[in-house]
């Protein structure tokens, strides 16, 4: 998930109110929009190959009438084919809504949302807002505030680094090192001060590496607790099941959290501060299952664990 929406537009002839629209739309629903335009569809092997590897277009326009005397509805089994979940809004102003649907339904293409002209672009908004809103997730809104924050942190860090080297940055340095300072300080001080293990835990001192430290020591201490049987052996297995957990969740997300995006040849690649390559989009199932296989198995020991309240 990121802050572009990418659309692919197959038209020839459209004009800057109507560019000016799509973009309004896709802004009201928080995006900024990237429109590719083709002309008459001549390079569509070449984008749909750009959409295998990058993704970059969330919602095809179609017309009817293109350069060339290409036809859009001829042109439609070949887009469906290469882009085969994208949604479709084919449209024009010459024939008429139901006909549209009609020459869909006789080339038997699945998937296609047809519009007259006069109405087009109040579809294409319905159908950018319906596509945001299906976004609206908050583990989607998580990753895009680590991601924004993530690419403010290295611009944040080059344009200091530029004032810096122009000879304007004396004594930042110490002022920095004074924040960290100040700040590690203010810990010291207050965390003995907190009232009880609950205070401890809802403090900003705690991190993710410290609680599950702490969970893992008293996790051993519960299961040795615990008689010999079958519950027992469960949470052994589901202790075992999260052995891995600072390296295949905690460390990743804490790399995914200060890593930023860059296209190669081969797809999207994931680049440290430094600009080093340490995964691609290629990588990312197999992190989605390591998430989830130690989310399982943290879920099995709470449900063990932690009394359950009546609904």
């Amino acid at each position: 998930m990121n802050l572009e929406f990418g659309i692919l537009w197959f038209e020839d002839a459209f004009n800057p109110g109507e560019v000016d629209s799509i973009r309004e739309a896709a802004s009201n629903s928080g995006f900024e929009a990237s429109i590719r335009n083709s002309a008459d569809g001549s390079n569509l092997a070449e984008l749909a190959q750009e959409q295998a590897v990058y993704h970059p277009f969330d919602l095809i326009l179609l017309d009817l009438n293109l350069a060339g005397g290409v036809k859009g509805d001829a042109l439609a089994p070949q887009v469906r084919k290469l882009f085969r979940s994208t949604p479709i809004l084919f449209y024009s102003g010459s024939v008429e809504e139901a006909d549209l649907r009609r020459r869909m339904a006789d080339e038997r293409i699945e998937g296609i949302f047809c519009a007259h002209r006069r109405r087009f672009l109040d579809r294409a908004a319905e159908m950018i807002s319906d596509l945001a809103q299906s976004l609206d997730r908050l583990s989607g809104m998580r990753g895009l505030a680590v991601e924004v924050v993530a690419v403010a942190d290295s611009l944040c860090k080059d344009i200091v680094l530029a004032i810096s080297a122009q000879g304007l940055a004396d004594g930042a340095d110490k002022k920095l090192s004074a924040q960290v300072v100040q700040s590690a300080q203010r810990i010291v001080e207050d965390f003995p001060r907190l009232d009880g293990l609950t205070a401890q835990l809802d403090h900003r001192a705690v991190d993710s590496m410290k609680l599950f430290g702490t969970f893992r020591d008293l996790l051993r201490v519960a299961i040795r607790e615990k008689e010999d049987g079958e519950e027992k052996d469960h949470l052994s297995a589901m202790q075992l099941a999260t052995k891995n957990f600072r390296a295949e969740v905690l460390e990743k997300r804490n790399i995914l959290g200060h890593a930023t995006e860059f296209k190669s040849k081969d797809g999207w690649e994931i680049r440290n501060s430094n600009g080093d390559t340490i995964m691609t989009t290629h990588d990312f199932p197999a992190l989605r299952r390591h998430f989830l296989s130690n989310l399982k198995a943290i879920r099995e020991i709470h449900h063990l664990l932690v009394p359950q309240q009546a609904e």
